[in-house]
């Protein structure tokens, strides 16, 4: 499947993906070039702050591809030397779009569900945070959790729509459980950041297991779900 419709196209647009193409995106060839771009956008003393801040903007591309699978059954194709970054150095607030410079997609069978699923967590997940977390250091529950962050909340507003609702929630018990992380991860990470609750018992309100570093960047404080928040 190479297209779909503009409603779809809108909806990846809302996770700052877009499938149009673009010459001045970047492509980062190893990790130390993305390091220093991220230390050089988010104002980061460490690669390890860096990272986690880099984390919070690529989670949206992770929760896209999660989203696809659950809601319209579609999974992309590409590779993560596929993806772009748009990136407007005059953004303060950095929030870069993620360019897919493929646009082929697949239909998911139900029956392979589990497999995409496992196939997004291992090339979008895995393969990013792998790298990354031995070079700078920083613990990979950090950056699992902060995709986990977006994902749980685009889950509970698919949770919402009652004719996909019972296929959601059997996709979210998927990612809770061991076996789709095979091979990723020895225990599910998403099961443990929401422990026995739902997910909407999750979202109200929200509150993180590990600390994304936010507060250590100039200017910046302690956000409304740090698990610190007090101390």
């Amino acid at each position: 499947m190479d297209s779909f419709t503009p409603t779809i196209e809108k909806e990846l647009q809302g996770f700052r993906v877009s499938i149009r193409g673009n010459k001045a995106a970047k492509t980062f060839c190893d990790v130390e070039e993305l390091i220093w771009y991220a230390q050089e956008r988010s104002g980061a003393k460490t690669p390890q702050i860096a990272i986690s801040m880099w984390f919070r903007r690529y989670a949206f591309f992770v929760t896209a591809q999660l989203f696809m699978v659950s809601k319209h059954r579609l999974a992309w194709e590409g590779t993560l030397g596929d993806i772009g970054v748009l990136d407007d150095p005059e953004d303060m607030n950095w929030l870069p779009d993620f360019l897919l410079k493929t646009n082929r997609w697949r239909p998911v069978p139900e029956k392979e569900r589990s497999a995409a699923l496992h196939s997004i967590l291992s090339r979008f997940g895995a393969e990013a945070i792998g790298p990354l977390s031995k070079t700078t250091k920083i613990s990979k529950l950090v950056l699992w959790e902060t995709i986990w962050s977006y994902t749980v909340w685009m889950y509970g507003e698919l949770m919402k729509l009652p004719d996909i609702k019972v296929r959601v929630e059997a996709d979210i018990n998927c990612l809770l459980a061991d076996e789709v992380w095979r091979n990723i991860e020895r225990h599910s990470p998403f099961k443990r950041f929401i422990g026995n609750k739902t997910v909407p018992e999750s979202l109200n309100p929200y509150k993180r297991v590990t600390c994304c570093l936010y507060y250590r960047i100039d200017g910046q404080e302690k956000c409304a779900y740090c698990p610190n928040k007090n101390s």
